[in-house]
Order: C-alpha cells, then sequence, then structure tokens
C-alpha cells in the first residue's frame, strides 16, 4: 500500500486515469508481495504473463514406458493396464512391443524374446539363457532392448501422440461498505476507519488467493473435471489437485501413497522420492525440488532418526529442527512448511514447473457501487488462472491420509 493514509484514500475516492492505474499499482503489489511473504510455497511459485481465455491450455506427450504390466502363461504373454494414460489397446501396444523386443521379468532375471503379437497377447520364448515360469497375476515387465539385424526392414514405425491439459480461471471478489458515521469517527485504536477496513479486507482476499493456489479443486460433473465456460463454478486448480487428476488418468498408488491416518515416517519419504523418479521419471537434477507440508507434518520429520542424535551438556539449547531430507537415492531436499498447506497432505514439487497468473486486464479492480443512503459500498475484485504445473506426473508426487 502507499506509505502515506492520505494519498492512499485520495486515490481510492477518485476515479480519473492516473489515479485508477496507481491504485491498480498499490493493491496489486501489496497483495502479491504480502501473500508471498506470508506464504512459503506461493513465494516460489512465479506469477505467469496475462491470459485472455477462461482457462489455459498447453500441450503435453506421455514418454514412452520403461516397464509393462503382464502375465506369462506357457509361451503367451497377456498385456493389461494402461499405456500412455489410457486403456491398453493393440495400437499402444505396438508403441513400446513388437516382434523381437526383450523384455524380463525384474524379480529373477528371466528374459522371454517376443516371436509374434496378436491383438494383446505375445507369443514368446525363454531367451538369454533363463527359465521360464508362470506368472500367478499380472506383473510389471521391464522392457530390456530389440533384436535388429543388419538386414532387417523398419516396419511398424513409432510416434508420440499429444494430449491437451488445462486449467480454468477463478474470480476472488470481496464488497466493502462503511457508513458516514463511522468514517468519521475517532477511534482510540483505528486513526483512519475506511484505511482500517480496507487493510482487513485486502488481508482475506490474500488468504483466499493462497488457499486457492494451494488447494482449490476444479469443478466436476461426475465423470471427470471441467474447465473453462463449460461450468459457471469456481474452475482454478491448486498444486494439491494436480495429483487427484493424474491419479484419475493413470492410477499409481508408488507416488500418490495413502497413510490412512498413520503417521509419517521416514521410509515414506524415501519411497516416494525413489518411485517418482524410477516410475514416472523425474528429474532431479533439473528444476527447484523441494519437499511441501504443513507445520504438523513438519513436526513428525523433526523427530526422524531422534534416537540418534546427540545433544551436549554444555548445549544451550534444546528441541530438533530439521529443514532438509536427504534421500537415498543421492538427493538432498529441502523442507517447506506453510500453514496453507492442507495438513493432511505432503508434497514432493518442482516449483519451476508451476505457475499461476492473472486473467487479461483483471489484475486488481474495484468499482464504487450507486447506494441510496449515507454509506458508500465498493467491489474489490481480480481474477487468477492455474495453478499450470508442466508434466504434472514427473513434477508432483503425494503423501495424503496423514495425520490432522
Amino acid at each position: 500500500m502507499a506509505g502515506n493514509v492520505i494519498d492512499f484514500m485520495k486515490l481510492w475516492t477518485q476515479s480519473d486515469i492516473d489515479s485508477e492505474r496507481k491504485l491498480k499499482k498499490f493493491l496489486l503489489m501489496g497483495l502479491d508481495k504480502v501473500v508471498q511473504g506470508q506464504s512459503d510455497v506461493l513465494s516460489k511459485i512465479s506469477v505467469g504473463p496475462s491470459v485472455a481465455s477462461p482457462f489455459v491450455r498447453w500441450m503435453e506427450e506421455w514418454g514412452y514406458p520403461s516397464q509393462v504390466v503382464a502375465s506369462l502363461d506357457d509361451t503367451t504373454l497377456t498385456f493389461s493396464g494402461k499405456l500412455f494414460g489410457r486403456p491398453i489397446t493393440e495400437s499402444s501396444l505396438k508403441q513400446i512391443v513388437r516382434v523381437g523386443t526383450i523384455l524380463e521379468r525384474p524379480e529373477g532375471g528371466a528374459q522371454v524374446k517376443v516371436t509374434a503379437l496378436n491383438d494383446l497377447e505375445a507369443t514368446v520364448e525363454a531367451y538369454g539363457g533363463t527359465t521360464l515360469t508362470d506368472d500367478p497375476q499380472p506383473i510389471q515387465w521391464d522392457i530390456i532392448a530389440e533384436v535388429w539385424s543388419d538386414y532387417r526392414d523398419a516396419d511398424e514405425p513409432r510416434a508420440l501422440d499429444r494430449v491437451f491439459r488445462e486449467v480454468g480461471s477463478q474470480i476472488h471478489a470481496e464488497t466493502f461498505e462503511i457508513p458516514k458515521t463511522r468514517k468519521n469517527t475517532a477511534y482510540e485504536i483505528v486513526s483512519n476507519e475506511t484505511e482500517h477496513q480496507i487493510s482487513a479486507l485486502l488481508d482475506k482476499l490474500r488468504r483466499q488467493l493462497a488457499y486457492a493456489v494451494l488447494r482449490s479443486r476444479p469443478y466436476h460433473d461426475g465423470t471427470g473435471f471441467v474447465y473453462g465456460t463449460k461450468t459457471p463454478e469456481p474452475t482454478m486448480c491448486g498444486i494439491c489437485s494436480w495429483p487427484a487428476i493424474t491419479q484419475q488418468e493413470m492410477p499409481n498408488p508408488l507416488v500418490c501413497v495413502n497413510k490412512n491416518g498413520a503417521p509419517i515416517a521416514k521410509d515414506n519419504l524415501d519411497d516416494l522420492i525413489r518411485n517418482l523418479w524410477l516410475t514416472e521419471h523425474a528429474d532431479y537434477g533439473k528444476g527447484d525440488w523441494w519437499i511441501v507440508c504443513h507445520p504438523l507434518t513438519h513436526q513428525y520429520i523433526h523427530d526422524f532418526d531422534i534416537a540418534y542424535r546427540i545433544i551436549e551438556k554444555t548445549d544451550r539449547e534444546i528441541g530438533f529442527h530439521v529443514d532438509r531430507f536427504d534421500s537415498k537415492i543421492g538427493k538432498s531436499f529441502p523442507i517447506l512448511s506453510d500453514r496453507y498447506m492442507r495438513p493432511d497432505t505432503l508434497l514432493v514439487l518442482n516449483f519451476s514447473s508451476a505457475q499461476y497468473g492473472y486473467f487479461a486486464n483483471d489484475r486488481m479492480d474495484r468499482k464504487e457501487l450507486p447506494t441510496q443512503g449515507r454509506y458508500q459500498r465498493w467491489l474489490i475484485s481480480f481474477q487468477t488462472y492455474g495453478v499450470v504445473v508442466r508434466n504434472p506426473r514427473a513434477n508432483i508426487g503425494m503423501i495424503y491420509g496423514l495425520p490432522s
């Protein structure tokens, strides 16, 4: 806000172009900076460019997987599950498996070579001197390589399809009203009643924006999420909602873990980080990776390995504080606790992939509403989109169902 209350209120009550420009600048800068100052998570999410659409759309593609779900019965390998975010089909299967492909069972190292492929069944033979045994149920088989020769013709070419992802926008609005009697009354602890009421209202909008960026969920029609002008409901997508969207496409309980009310343990974090890297190909060498949680969850992390820590008799402080987690895959993650986070949720998040922003020409607006009495009424509103997360499956892992 402006440093001088008189100057600020002059801007607030005037409607000329210069006053409008300055007021929006003061309100918006105050909103963004204070929200980001009060919310550690929001301070690390960049504000993107303005958009002129009720939803933001971008294209992504599923990478070629390194595993496929199948079960072996004698010399027949039957494929199942999902590929590229959809139920497996013969067409999608041929994008990763064809005659000559070598597959390996992770446990035991038995390998098979595909000799024929028909629909979702492949005829296979033992490869590399291994012995085959039947699978009691479908398991993950690793895709090792393909047998090729100098004289083999190129057949069944491959190409990745692309899909659209979307996030909607959401209007944040509040009304402000003050009667002339109260406006002109001096209070002992409030020097300017109007400025005091506006500040309190902006604090409320700041909290509303912080909660929306972190926890807002898109409208769901019972079948799928609905964005943009297809629904009058708020459709902004928060960071914590992205795992729900991606898990609806293709569940992966290894990177979206339900604790069912049990406290978090050190192994849970290690497993989540490792599985996000193994199954979703998270690149921990790029970006800005953090562990994000509520302070209530952080208190459990403070106690990790507490039996192995030492306090000297000469120490003048008591207690332990953990602000980094060294995972077993060799990557260190700083820990960020935020009071606006869901208490039952922990995220492993790449902040460089996340972004929210404002609707075009709608960053902050205030409008005086006509009245018939001795009072003034104003409408404060702005519209945001987000949160855009590029490649969310590889940039967000979640543990939920924690004690709250």
